[in-house]
């Protein structure tokens, strides 16, 4: 596998890749009147603009992959999300012509029996259950390489990443999301069916403010009791869980729960979304279960005192440590919620999430490559109590600091390594395709404002370690904040924190193109402003030529006064 050095190289990947037909192709290069002389990015660019393919299908082709855009009758498009089972995209069923999810099981997995068995329950959970606050499932299938499951496709944004990005949820609004996702986890309950890893990952919730449950990988389903003994013989009957989330008892002996464990799992989950913090923000995986078991959350009234009393109890019952005290259903938690509810739309750039998304599953994939053995996504409490270092790869919702939001990068974070500091090959490569240009800087602003650094390289990283390149000695950063990358023909910022926001200009943002004159914020209004020496100087010119015509018109004015003063 080479990446394309010239234009038909990449025509041939495409045709491989059987995104598009070799007639296809061939009327694209007639229609778009492409020559020998395009390069393949030349030849790509003028793919994506027309819509024949998409920047994630190209980004791969130009990479020299090829394999794995058609699985079955699905069209593989873009990422969707990435998770402990493997990536799912946004595809396309050409046999009923929709647009759907597609999981498809990592190939490191492809003999896990534990993932196997995961991606089996949550596609029966999700074929079982028919209703519209639970993402349905399609089909579960393998092509004999490859081990997929189709799902409904909804075009929406992770509770978790909604609190990371914005913060907490207004109190109505949150009421409202919940009892939908109680709806949906009632349905399911009706059904036989124990979600067992209710937590901020796992709900969606799409412009309308509709919100839905996913992924039933841990379910307890009755009727399967094998595949709840293979999951027991895998990781070990007495906890399966998330331990932000677990009930008590589940951690005790997940097995031999009721529906009252996913009503404790759903009050930690709406904990989140009100105060943007979770219920017991210990260090080790031990201390949380253990601290579900003795402690009491600090009151959500302390943190946020704009909540109201009913919101704090239906909460606090919702969290109570015996099961008996609970709410004895999800219908009941409906009830409870639904006089608090307000419905409003909920404000999210879906393909900004889209392409963050992609960017952790290329983080993960390099990940995978480099690591001889993958830890599962889920353990038993015996692992937490013997081994306290662990990490689950699906520990998203998982942190340290009281004062840290929700949401946070799993450790040890694997960041997108810098291109320009590889293979000499591949250096002047990128340096051909992305020559950064002269006269960008950045200014600090507040906190050792006046200083500035130069923009010398492709990509520059901003935050308070000593690998970044701009490095801002504050406490409202991460480590590694963000960073600003030139892609070619224009400047953009990615934000990378998951504790803490980047602002562009006052307003939250992920990915998005920077100008001169841009500013990049933080919590406290320490930052660092974009600047270009010519726009710069330009600036410096229209403001000398304005103050110039200011003060002609100026004297012109005086002089019509002694004018008509000396006629007079």
């Amino acid at each position: 596998m080479h990446s394309p050095t010239v234009g038909n190289e990449f025509l041939e990947l495409v045709e491989k890749s059987e995104l598009l037909s070799s007639s296809q192709v061939k009327r694209a290069v007639q229609k778009l009147d492409i020559s020998h002389s395009n390069t393949p990015e030349e030849i790509a660019r003028s793919f994506v603009q027309k819509r024949l393919l998409t920047p994630f299908q190209t980004e791969r082709l130009l990479e020299g992959r090829y394999r794995g855009f058609v699985i079955d009758c699905y069209r593989v498009r873009e990422v969707l999300g990435v998770g402990g089972m493997g990536c799912v995209y946004i595809a396309e069923d050409t046999e009923h012509e929709r647009k759907v999810a597609l999981k498809v099981l990592s190939s490191q997995h492809a003999l896990d029996a534990g993932m196997m068995t995961r991606m089996k329950l949550e596609a029966h959970a999700g074929m079982k259950i028919k209703h519209p606050n639970v993402i349905e499932t399609y089909r579960l299938d393998s092509t004999g390489a490859v081990n997929f499951m189709v799902m409904e496709l909804m075009r929406g944004v992770s509770l978790h990443e909604l609190v990371a990005l914005h913060g907490p949820v207004k109190w109505d609004m949150a009421c409202d999301m919940f009892q939908q996702v109680a709806r949906g986890l009632h349905a399911a309950h009706k059904l036989g069916i124990i979600h067992r890893d209710v937590k901020p990952a796992n709900v969606l919730i799409d412009a309308n403010g509709v919100a839905k449950l996913l992924d039933f990988g841990l379910a307890r389903i009755d009727g399967l009791a094998n595949d709840e003994f293979s999951l027991a013989m895998i990781f070990g009957h007495d906890c399966l869980g998330t331990p932000d989330y677990i009930a008590p008892e589940q951690a005790v002996d997940s097995n031999s729960i009721n529906e009252t464990a996913d009503v404790y799992s759903l009050g930690c989950t709406l904990y989140v979304a009100l105060t943007g913090r979770v219920p017991f923000p210990e260090k080790s995986n031990a201390a949380k279960v253990e601290a579900h078991r003795t402690k009491r959350a600090r009151s959500v009234s302390e943190i946020r005192p704009e909540v109201p009393d009913e919101v704090v109890a239906v909460v606090e019952k919702m969290m109570t440590r015996d099961p008996a005290d609970r709410y004895q259903s999800a219908k009941d938690v409906v009830l409870a919620l639904k006089p608090l509810s307000r419905r409003q739309p909920v404000r999210f750039e879906f393909r900004q999430l889209v392409t963050l998304r992609a960017k952790q599953a290329r983080d993960k994939e390099k990940q995978s490559r480099r690591a001889a053995a993958q830890r599962s996504s889920i353990t038993s409490a015996s692992d937490w109590l013997n081994n306290p270092s662990h990490h689950l790869q699906a520990e998203l919702d998982t942190f340290t600091g009281d004062d840290t939001p929700a949401i946070r990068q799993p450790a040890p974070a694997i960041h997108e390594p810098d291109r320009t500091q590889t293979s000499p090959q591949l250096r002047a490569a990128v340096q051909n395709r992305r020559n950064v240009p002269k006269g960008w800087t950045v200014r600090v602003l507040k906190s050792h404002a006046g200083t500035t650094y130069r923009l010398t390289r492709v990509k520059n990283r901003v935050g308070k370690s000593d690998e970044c390149e701009i490095k801002l000695p504050i406490s409202d950063i991460d480590s590694r904040q963000c960073y600003i990358e030139y892609d070619g023909t224009r400047w953009m910022l990615h934000h990378e924190s998951r504790s803490r926001p980047t602002l562009v200009n006052g307003k939250p943002e992920v990915h998005v193109e920077l100008r001169h004159g841009s500013r990049v914020t933080f919590q406290d209004g320490t930052g660092i402003e974009l600047l270009n020496a010519e726009a710069a100087e330009k600036d410096r010119k229209f403001r000398r030529n304005m103050l110039f015509l200011l003060c002609l018109g100026v004297l012109a004015g005086l002089l019509a006064v002694l004018y008509v003063n000396f006629a007079l």
